[in-house]
């Protein structure tokens, strides 16, 4: 892997261009040996983390749907949020009573809702949302075909799940839709972003999966690492060998994805329960290996979908939706504070709540709190300072870093202005261009 670090404050040179820093003459017979292992360990160090285009870090909802109905397929990328609107006014929830019961404000609703908002990642499902049967297999694969080639994406990442290790179809999901999606296209128009592995236990397997990306990426033309992976962390042993699997995914990674349903069966849980503090724990390694290897670490999906129940009368129902919308919610927001920078969605309301969620954690005043600081590190950097204080808080090499991080993020997500974000440093100018596909 290679680094991924955001371009460097004002005024904080590299070591090796300030001249200031070297060791008197005197002692050059120690200083070139020692300089030299210096440099060799900063590249390893910098090899862990991936370098992962800034599109990449907008990864805040996957909406995941199944390959076999290709209607849904179609409705996941054009108009998912399209349909979100409609839902809650079959039930009788306006925008305003949504925000009501999930403690936010109307705006913040409306603007999730924008008329041209679509879904951050698409997931075509092969694997767990797929019914078994030779026939539900060729209709997936050209299904998902269809939809890579044809379909009118925008800017949403596109991913596909094959069948995992254990099933017949794996090699075939993998070569059939990879292979045929890019025929007779030429490399820049290749229209896959990357797979999604499920219920990997061994690094062994995650090489294997890279040995196969690699020879389809030759086989088409395409460079090296174009074919981007995720891989599920759905059991003990992937949790127990997470730094293993992410060096075995090496450059090409580019998310880890907690699956709380396999990981619960896994490890004989009585129930599948989001705040479960063995699955806090999960979440707490996915986490750090994530973050280590510089990629966004992915929530698992709020099992209860708020679909209506034809048990309950209109009311009930209303309240029933509302509770759904709201768990999901906070389920975000739970996922958001332990460091989970996304989270899966299975529907669209729970698309909406994902979202919502997300853009309320980049509040405007935090954000403009974060730039202050900022600034004002670069201010007492300029003055020869190693420090500032701000608010009565102390910004330092660390801080910094912190808040550039988060701002960096805010211009992936659109919560901050590309230029702004250029201006204080935290992306380049062509990195700007990588948020188009």
């Amino acid at each position: 892997m290679s680094s991924a670090l955001p371009p460097q404050p004002p005024g904080d040179p590299p070591p090796e261009r300030d001249s200031a820093a070297r060791p008197p003459a005197a002692w050059a017979p120690l200083a070139a040996p020692a300089e030299a292992r210096r440099r060799s360990l900063r590249a390893a160090a910098a090899a862990l983390q991936s370098e992962l285009p800034l599109r990449f870090w907008r990864q805040q909802a996957h909406l995941t749907v199944p390959a076999s109905d290709y209607e849904r397929v179609e409705k996941a990328v054009t108009r998912a949020l399209g349909a979100v609107p409609r839902l809650l006014e079959q039930h009788g929830i306006t925008v305003e009573g949504t925000a009501t019961a999930l403690g936010v404000g109307t705006a913040d609703v409306e603007a999730v809702l924008a008329p041209k908002a679509l879904a951050p990642l698409v997931l075509v499902d092969a694997e767990d949302a797929q019914a078994p049967g030779a026939a539900v297999v060729a209709r997936s694969r050209a299904n998902a075909v269809r939809a890579f080639t044809s379909l009118r994406w925008g800017d949403t990442l596109r991913f596909y799940r094959p069948s995992g290790l254990d099933q017949e179809a794996c090699v075939g999901d993998l070569l059939t839709v990879l292979g045929e999606s890019g025929q007779g296209r030429a490399p820049e128009n290749f229209p896959v972003d990357g797979i999604t592995w499920a219920k990997v236990r061994h690094p062994d397997e995650i090489g294997w999966v890279v040995e196969t990306l690699q020879a389809l990426e030759r086989s088409l033309g395409l460079p090296a690492n174009r074919l981007r992976l995720q891989f599920l962390v759905e059991s003990g042993w992937a949790v127990a060998r997470l730094g293993e699997l992410v060096q075995a995914a090496g450059p090409r990674l580019c998310g880890i994805v907690f699956g709380i349903a396999d990981y619960s069966a896994d490890l004989g849980l009585t129930r599948i329960r989001n705040s479960h503090p063995t699955c806090d724990w999960a979440r707490a390694a996915i986490v750090n290996a994530a973050g280590a290897a510089g990629v966004p670490a992915i929530d698992a999906m709020t099992m209860n979908y708020p679909a209506p129940d034809p048990e309950r009368d209109s009311a009930a129902n209303r309240r029933h939706i509302l509770d759904r919308v709201r768990e999901c919610f906070e389920d975000t927001l739970h996922g958001v504070q332990m460091g989970m920078m996304g989270k899966w969605a299975g529907h669209p309301l729970q698309l909406f709540a994902v979202l919502l969620a997300h853009r309320m954690s980049f509040a405007r005043a935090d954000l403009e709190r974060d730039i202050h600081a900022v600034e004002a590190y670069a201010t007492a950097l300029a003055a020869e300072r190693g420090t500032a204080l701000v608010a009565g808080a102390m910004s330092d090499r660390a801080t910094d870093r912190q808040r550039r991080t988060r701002l960096r993020r805010a211009v992936a997500l659109g919560h901050l202005e590309p230029a702004r974000g250029v201006a204080l440093g935290v992306v380049s100018p062509n990195e700007i261009s990588s948020l188009q596909h």
